[in-house]
């Protein structure tokens, strides 16, 4: 029994994969390019940032105060797991 489900599970996953390729293929037939918000930023970073590297501009320019507060979050969560997992000595 353990046999037919692990081959069942790998025939699902091919299938899958197939079914995810053949659609990624047809979509970039259908669509060959977007020229929306990516293009804009890539004519208009150096202006707007006096950035060179537009991941650079976009991360620490564009999206400043989102990774202030993601960085913020992550910090609230690690300090809040070591507070709750800490071990307390026995006197």
């Amino acid at each position: 029994m353990k046999k037919f489900f692990t081959w069942f599970s790998l025939t699902i996953l091919l299938v899958m994969g197939i079914y995810v390729c053949y659609n990624m293929a047809v979509i970039t037939q259908l669509h060959p390019t977007y020229e929306g918000i990516a293009s804009l930023i890539v004519k208009d970073t150096l202006q707007k940032t006096s950035a060179i590297n537009s991941c650079t501009a976009i991360v620490f320019d564009f999206r400043g105060y989102d990774t202030l507060g993601e960085s913020f979050v992550l910090f609230t969560a690690v300090i809040g797991s070591a507070a709750i997992l800490r071990k307390y000595k026995r006197r």
